[in-house]
């Protein structure tokens, strides 16, 4: 029997096209569909659900989604959550959740908590402000800024003419780290000098070590790592301590305020003011007040 030649299908022409038809159609119906389930899920049609939040408003959250965000399903959840965190300052950690079906977007916010106030300007005149039992009112060149225990920045508050800055929300005992620098920080981010990362330090172990002592704290200024000078409350002049003894440091002022305060109010009261008496605690074994000595 010869030898049958083969060659091409007669067909093959017409199945190549119906494949390419075929894929064509369902490019085009994925294309539709996505339209169809992107338009779904526009921002104006999406249920927000929110939990966490406590200083923005639910509306103040959603009014920022819609603000570029004119799709949110086209973004990923991270990038959802990092775009809130730039809009928002007090924003922490934010996880997203997309229920595209539900038109549903789930955000859980973990926001900032106010810690202290940076004090930028005449840093002098705010511990000034500090030093008598009447405080004196801030000048027009000091601008203070409020952060959280991380130095995270979370917004500016507003020194008034009259010399009030006390504002709504913001414990009036919040103490102030004055700041040695003519630039202001930036909203939204933490601020990096050595100064403000161990203001922030010797505050939140007074917190821990000695709380009593930490809710008299006014002013912390540690711009000196060697001479880190606090006002505080119970005493009309800075106390000095040492950046690499702070446990020991406010352990002995506390101590002392405890044991000795009216001793030491009476010691104070018999120095001149012009000598700017202080207490140093910066000694393991010995406290000294400054310019009694001299006053004698």
């Amino acid at each position: 029997m010869p030898a049958r030649r083969l060659g091409k299908h007669p067909n093959a022409k017409i199945y190549i096209w119906r494949r390419i038809i075929l894929v064509i159609a369902i490019l085009v119906t994925l294309s539709f569909a996505g339209k169809i389930v992107l338009g779904f899920f526009r921002a104006e049609y999406v249920s927000l659900e929110l939990s966490g939040n406590i200083h923005y408003t639910d509306v103040q959250i959603y009014d920022v989604l819609g603000e570029k965000l004119e799709n949110i399903v086209t973004d990923s959840e991270e990038q959802t959550a990092d775009y809130l965190k730039e809009k928002l300052s007090y924003i922490k950690e934010v996880h997203v959740v997309k229920h595209v079906m539900k038109r549903i977007l789930t955000i859980e916010v973990t926001e900032r908590e106010p810690f202290a106030l940076l004090g930028f300007g005449n840093t002098s005149q705010m511990s000034q402000a500090y030093i008598s039992t009447v405080r004196a009112p801030l000048n027009g060149d000091i601008s203070l800024f409020l952060v959280d225990s991380e130095g995270h920045v979370l917004k500016n508050i507003e020194v008034k003419e009259t010399g009030q800055w006390r504002s709504k929300g913001i414990p009036e005992e919040m103490a102030i780290l004055p700041v040695v620098s003519h630039e202001p920080p930036k909203i939204g981010t933490a601020v990096q000098s050595s100064e403000v990362k161990l203001g922030l330090e010797v505050l939140k172990t007074a917190m821990l070590q000695e709380p009593a002592l930490a809710a008299q704290i006014r002013i912390i200024d540690a711009s000196d790592f060697q001479k880190i000078k606090i006002q505080i409350d119970a005493l009309p002049v800075p106390v000095w301590f040492a950046g690499d003894a702070i446990e020991s440091g406010l352990h002995h002022t506390a101590l002392l305020l405890k044991q000795h305060k009216t001793r030491i109010l009476e010691l104070i009261d018999e120095i001149p003011s012009a000598r700017k008496p202080y207490l140093d605690v910066r000694y393991q074994d010995t406290l000294y007040l400054g310019g009694y000595t001299e006053s004698k």
